[in-house]
């Protein structure tokens, strides 16, 4: 009997690591700089998902983008397993393109209006040959029934379906890549409540079942709760507050946070409305802490130091002078 001590596994790799990501914009001729992301950090683990929460304007969107290749950081590194995503090689950044799937918010406008439901399934899987050319059409069926459509959509064309049933295409056509992270920008706006909760279920569902990891861009915190393990809440290009989505719920440590939630509508409470003024300009910051003109609880160094996303427990990350917790 061997009795010698078994070495420890190392722990998995992060799929994306984000090390104090920056991005920055120059305007007029380079006189300003709008700065759209400011010292991002975040991991996404396998299977994990996460959701971008805040307002419009608080750097979701970009966020997406930098972590996709679409845009290069300004400073700081973006990391999808141990090389910057999309990799340096044509073959690289094919296996990233398959790995990483992106529903866009206009599913509609993402989709060839010339390409019918199954030539749009079959195109990923063509092209990553993922199937030998006699499998395809099977595996656009099995496509189309796991995300709730009738087999006769496979003729149809972008301009004959409704919207709900666009945005199960694009989540078709999505998992035709067989990829490993699922990003999702908004993908239930702009929808019928009942077709929001069948989309929302439909994205669970997969994201649990076939182990994909999922980030996913909402302003509604509702959704964020439904869907997601961990959320992110975004203001002004920081993440204000991180966590496990049902503690920053039950206990949010940012008043930002907390002032979305009192903002957020129920139906056995009057609406109010917590947030007091608009959100400034990323291209003219506020000195100090970017929410501090709108913050209750400012005190008299918020206006002196900007403070940066740090842990304040094992699992939950804020940046803010006076965590409410204090």
């Amino acid at each position: 009997m061997n009795d010698a001590p078994r070495q420890a596994a190392a722990p998995a790799r992060p799929l994306f690591t984000l090390l104090d990501v920056e991005k920055r914009f120059l305007l007029d001729g380079g006189r300003r700089e709008l700065r759209a992301l400011d010292g991002i950090r975040l991991t996404l683990g396998a299977g994990e998902s996460l959701a971008l929460v805040g307002e419009s304007g608080s750097g979701k969107s970009t966020l997406v983008r930098v972590m996709l290749g679409l845009e290069p950081a300004s400073n700081g590194r973006v990391l999808f397993g141990s090389g910057a995503p999309g990799g340096s090689t044509r073959e690289e950044r094919r296996r990233f393109a398959r790995e990483v799937a992106y529903i866009y918010q206009d599913a509609r406008g993402s989709l060839d209006p010339r390409m019918s439901v199954a030539e749009l399934l079959a195109e990923p899987i063509r092209l990553h040959a993922l199937r030998a050319a006699a499998e395809i059409p099977g595996r656009v069926d099995e496509l189309i029934a796991r995300v709730g459509l009738p087999a006769d959509m496979r003729g149809k064309v972008p301009a004959e379906l409704s919207g709900g049933q666009v945005r199960r295409v694009a989540v078709a056509r999505a998992l035709a890549g067989e990829p490993r992270v699922v990003v999702a920008d908004e993908s239930v706006a702009g929808l019928d409540v009942s077709v929001q909760a069948q989309l929302l279920n439909l994205l669970r569902d997969l994201q649990r079942e076939q182990g994909l990891a999922m980030v996913f861009v909402t302003h509604d915190l509702g959704v964020a709760a439904y869907l997601c393990e961990r959320v992110a809440v975004m203001y002004l290009g920081r993440i204000v507050e991180m966590g496990p989505t049902h503690e920053v719920l039950a206990q949010p440590l940012h008043p930002y946070t907390r002032g979305l939630m009192q903002a957020f509508p129920r139906f056995d409470a009057p609406l109010t409305v917590s947030l007091a003024g608009e959100i400034p300009s990323a291209a003219a910051l506020p000195a100090g802490c970017r929410f501090r003109s709108r913050c209750e609880r400012a005190q008299p160094d918020c206006a002196d130091t900007d403070p940066v996303q740090r842990r304040l427990t094992s699992n939950r990350q804020v940046a803010c002078l006076h965590p409410l917790e204090n």
